[in-house]
């Protein structure tokens, strides 16, 4: 349930929009909130996903600053970590066009 700044109420389960609803002061949801409209817009759907999965690389950041890492640390592995899955997509996509073609 979601009361908006024109007092209207909605009772919804849909993330967009309850989103879009949203009066988001802080930088960092902010971007989730972007981030969420923008897979919404290119995709139609997606947007719980998009927001749980930040949530969770922001949550699990947290964590590794509070071991000690710097936060340009994290960044430099969540950027390696999006060039391996980027390479295992295409190695899966490469195998699913063999086993087609096969057919």
């Amino acid at each position: 349930m979601v009361i908006n700044h024109l007092d209207k109420l909605f009772v919804t389960n849909d993330a967009a929009t309850i989103v879009n609803e949203l009066e988001i002061q802080h930088p960092a949801a902010k971007l989730l909130v972007l981030a969420a409209k923008a897979q919404q817009e290119e995709i139609g759907d997606g947007a719980n996903l998009t927001i749980s999965f930040a949530g969770e690389l922001l949550q699990n950041a947290e964590e590794l600053i509070r071991m000690g890492l710097h936060p340009s640390e994290i960044i430099s592995g969540y950027t390696k970590a999006v060039s391996k899955v980027g390479e295992y997509l295409n190695y899966c996509f490469v195998l699913f066009n063999l086993f087609v073609l096969s057919i």
